[in-house]
């Protein structure tokens, strides 16, 4: 009989510890989660940058060369 108390004891306490990291897990992702969306946001403000930039490399290409601008 004290095997089987034994046993049951053990499995729960298992479950008790399964339960536990699984509540940490969830934490730890809702975290990156939140940084993830501030790099999406960073993301974006530099493909803004980068598009600018480009317009104006493109701009500069063209004066230099004396062409008139292209219409893309």
């Amino acid at each position: 009989m004290t095997e089987m108390i034994t046993i049951v004891a053990v499995g729960i306490g298992l479950a008790g510890l399964i339960l536990n990291g699984q509540k940490n897990i969830r934490g730890d992702i809702k975290g990156l989660e939140a940084r993830l969306e501030k790099l999406d946001a960073r993301i974006g403000v530099l493909e803004r940058q980068q598009a600018k930039l480009e317009g104006l490399l493109e701009g500069l290409r063209e004066a230099i060369s004396g062409r008139a601008p292209t219409n893309r």
